[in-house]
């Protein structure tokens, strides 16, 4: 037991334990109904705002994260928690592994971050292939996401750019907003480009978007 507790404790693997257990807090009051479980998707993912600049820059690179390692659909609630026990249970592993040298020192801090950095990245590998299997099951007892938005919804690029093969934006779907894969076949659309759904491609489970310019009549369609 004090072996555990010595490891568990230690730097870095306590940091994943505390983040761990916050997250089994935040179930906790979610179960008693204090919290809707949403609550950090909708805040975390999607902000509402048409501004594609500072936070919300790293709002949408999380959304499109998930997207393109094969989240997307997965609450962020559940990532997280699964993550954080991943890394957790790498990094105590690793803890084992790797000899820490005793004390705050400078070789001490520099191994533990190294670690943390480690089980970081294998944890969140390894909850990609835990979870991924599990969007399937969510598509089985739910319809998807895709189903509450209609041909017209506006929305705003988030990602670099959106073309023919890649990009994704976020929609307003009435309520807290969805982030979905977008193309666009007619032109570029850069960060920051409102534009309208106009056709839901099921094959490439993307949405075709025009500018909302172009959609309005205000912005002539290349030619």
């Amino acid at each position: 037991m004090a072996a555990f507790l010595q490891y568990a404790l230690s730097f870095p693997t306590f940091i994943f334990g505390m983040l761990l257990l916050s997250m089994l807090l935040y179930w906790v009051i979610a179960i008693f109904g204090l919290v809707d479980h949403h609550t950090i998707d909708h805040w975390a993912l999607f902000d509402g705002s048409h501004h594609a600049h500072g936070p919300e820059d790293s709002i949408g690179a999380l959304a499109g994260l998930l997207l393109k390692v094969g989240l997307g659909g997965v609450p962020l609630t559940v990532i997280l928690t699964v993550l954080f026990l991943l890394s957790w249970l790498i990094s105590y592993t690793l803890a084992h592994a790797v000899p820490m040298p005793q004390g705050w020192t400078l070789l001490n801090i520099a191994t533990g971050t190294g670690l943390f950095a480690a089980a970081a990245v294998l944890g969140f590998i390894a909850t990609v292939i835990v979870l991924r299997p599990l969007r399937k099951v969510i598509a089985m007892v739910a319809p998807p996401e895709e189903a509450k938005i209609v041909l017209g919804r506006s929305g705003l690029v988030r990602s670099a750019i959106v073309n023919a093969s890649q990009g994704y934006g976020s929609v307003e779907d009435g309520g807290g907003g969805l982030n979905v894969q977008m193309r666009s076949f007619d032109r570029e659309l850069a960060r920051g480009t409102e534009v309208v759904l106009i056709e839901h491609m099921k094959e490439h489970n993307a949405w075709r978007v025009v500018s909302k310019a172009e959609f309005d009549g205000t912005e002539l369609p290349p030619r």
